[in-house]
């Protein structure tokens, strides 16, 4: 996210920080009507990519051999994780269109509403 966010900083148009100079926004106000608008889509499309990132890590991270040992959790990724180990691929298949529908769903009942409002509101 903070790649995203110092992206959507620099993509500030100088005019818009000079205007703000200019009617001498301050603080929160600055902060308010100048910089999240700026950044907001940015931040978004941050958050999207952190948690693709948080779902990859729950599928390595729930189910670990180590040393001989298999450690595992109760989840979704050590479902995952597990029947690959094992080869039982109609598990890891079915287990895997699972979390693909989850993924889908966020997206469209979440993601995609915070999307929308960040280019229709809080674009430059």
């Amino acid at each position: 996210m903070l790649f995203n966010v110092i992206a959507g900083a620099s993509a500030m148009p100088q005019d818009l920080l000079e205007c703000a100079a200019i009617l001498k926004l301050r603080g929160w106000m600055r902060w308010h009507t100048l910089w999240l608008p700026a950044i907001f889509p940015y931040l978004v499309t941050g958050a999207i990519t952190a948690q693709g990132g948080a779902w990859n890590a729950s599928i390595v991270s729930e189910y670990v051999v180590f040393g001989g040992r298999t450690l595992q959790t109760t989840g979704l990724g050590a479902l995952i994780a597990g029947a690959t180990q094992r080869g039982n691929y109609p598990l890891l298949a079915a287990s895997t269109i699972v979390m693909a529908a989850i993924v889908v769903l966020l997206n469209l009942l979440g993601w995609r509403r915070v999307m929308r409002a960040a280019e229709e509101r809080y674009h430059l």
